[in-house]
């Protein structure tokens, strides 16, 4: 597809703008670890809302997303829309304990809650995950799309994201980083809002057609589904969603940054209304891809196919900016993410512990180009996975299952142990082997991934919980300050001084979030 000149000039001021505002909001991050890897705390909520958005969408949704949409239809939605128990979890439970805490990242909290095994351990986990699963994920699939829709060479499309994406990172930090997101979640939305309406006209039939008949039209699907039933998306959002929303510091870091309490939680309450247009915006349109054409060649097609029957000429250097945009804001949220784990919970808490601030900001900067370089170099094996979004959900599935068993029990149980912790948390690694096995050999291919990472879950709280009793129990005061209680629940000091009236209250917000939620659910169940 060849852009016009108007397009190609939309297109470079974007790229002008996303630049601009990451060098100009990222100036002082080097100032100090806190400038750097949590933004000085200085985020208000409405930019933690998008940044949480736009981070967690990238071309692995544009494409692999899209793609299973056109495959299953309607139930596939569930990965946007049934996020809202995951964020509640978060938002009641999880980042009460954080902030009180005032941790710069999540395996800091495990190093308080077990000690510095526990925490580095964890660390080494999420590197694991962010330089094997989700970075290559992201390059890839992002210069697939480039490679698709505008014909750029796929690994020249895969370096052209590392260099663009990398340079306001490792300038700027997280500040440069969520300004961004700022810009290109609002981008994103307007985007897949845009695709979702001219579908609507596109297709005979309007939203009837698009919805389809059978299975297709249902958010949920029989238990012996092959590979999305019922059991299976409790699984995702309860197991999944409560690692990735919970657990994660590619997530909770802006949470972390937050202003006040009151404003990391009403980033994550906007985060949980911008839900609903995310899914109109990222699974929809595989719906409306198979409603004008149910025969592609691919499933991951669809995406790239819609680019090109559905936007007019003059508005795709626009949409070209939505999907590069989606692409970035993935893409530097995991460098800075991991540079905060190998730089805070590695290089400082193993080896530098009484390195200064200004070292510890450049051996993070120096660490980000060699995990783009990394992720670049590892990209091309995404390809030999069937589906761009399979690649991902497996290798989670099962990686993350142990990982949420060990937090829900630190939080909720005095009684888990260092040696339970720290044994489950090391689960997580063959569970990657499982995967590749799993896809190479069929081992375990009977079993539903989805069904199976409930099963581990299960099974590793079991084992959690049976080391523990076998193990000497922690001294109550040790830990008292890492558990949750039910105090928690109500507004902290420090929201009670600031005096929010109640239409500022969380718990309203939130509800209002759940109803929303209620309604499409008893729609399209």
């Amino acid at each position: 597809m060849k852009l016009t000149p108007f397009e190609i000039a939309v297109f470079t001021l974007y790229l002008a703008t996303v630049i601009y505002i990451g060098f100009r909001s990222g100036r002082k991050g080097k100032e100090s670890t806190s400038a750097f890897f949590l933004a000085g705390r200085r985020l208000p909520w409405f930019v933690i809302g998008f940044s949480l958005i736009a981070s967690s969408i990238s071309s692995e949704q544009f494409i692999g997303e899209v793609g299973w949409g056109y495959k299953y239809g309607m139930a596939v939605a569930n990965w946007e829309w049934l996020v809202w128990p995951a964020q509640g979890l978060l938002l009641f439970f999880f980042l009460p304990v954080y902030l009180k805490n005032r941790i710069f990242t999540i395996p800091e909290y495990l190093t308080r809650r077990f000690g510095r095994l526990a925490g580095s351990t964890f660390a080494l986990v999420c590197m694991i995950q962010y330089l094997v699963i989700n970075l290559p994920l992201v390059l890839y699939s992002g210069g697939f799309v480039l490679h698709r829709v505008f014909g750029l060479n796929l690994y020249l499309a895969i370096w052209l994201l590392v260099l663009a994406a990398g340079s306001y990172t490792i300038f700027g930090g997280l500040s440069a980083v969520a300004w961004v997101d700022l810009f290109n979640g609002a981008l994103l939305i307007a985007g897949g809002l845009l695709v979702f309406t001219l579908g609507l006209f596109a297709v005979d039939g309007g939203f009837t057609a698009i919805v389809g008949t059978g299975e297709r039209a249902h958010l949920f699907l029989p238990a012996d589904h092959p590979e999305l039933p019922w059991t299976g998306m409790l699984a995702v959002a309860f197991v999944m969603g409560g690692y990735y929303y919970s657990t994660n510091q590619f997530i909770t870091q802006r949470c972390l940054a937050a202003k006040n309490v009151w404003h990391g939680k009403m980033g994550v309450v906007l985060a949980a209304f911008l839900a609903i247009p995310l899914g109109l915006s990222v699974t929809w349109p595989g719906l409306i891809a198979y409603a004008l054409n149910p025969n592609l060649p691919h499933p991951d097609d669809a995406y790239p196919y819609l680019i090109q029957t559905l936007i007019p000429v003059g508005l795709r250097g626009f949409m070209c900016a939505v999907l590069i945009g989606a692409i970035m804001s993935t893409i530097d949220s995991l460098v800075n993410s991991t540079s905060s784990l190998l730089t805070l919970d590695v290089y400082k808490g193993l080896f530098k512990k009484t390195a200064s601030d200004t070292h510890l900001v450049k051996f993070a900067q120096l660490s980000g180009i060699g995990l783009l370089i990394f992720g670049g170099l590892w990209s091309p094996m995404v390809g030999t996975f069937g589906s761009i979004f399979s690649y991902a959900q497996d290798c989670w599935a099962l990686m993350l299952a142990p990982v949420m068993a060990v937090f829900v029990l630190a939080i909720f149980w005095k009684r888990t142990t260092t040696t339970a912790a720290i044994f489950t948390l090391f689960m997580a690694i063959p569970m990657l082997l499982i995967v590749f096995l799993r896809e190479k050999t069929g081992i375990l291919a009977s079993y539903n991934i989805f069904n199976l990472s409930a099963i581990i879950f299960v099974v590793s709280l079991a084992i959690i919980a049976i080391i523990s009793h076998l193990s000497e129990s922690p001294p109550p005061e040790k830990v008292a300050a890492t558990l949750w209680f039910p105090g928690m629940l109500r507004p902290t000091e420090e929201e009670v001084k600031l005096g929010y009236p109640w239409w500022k209250r969380i718990g309203l917000w939130f509800s209002l979030v759940v109803l929303c939620f209620t309604i499409i659910y008893a729609i399209f169940w």
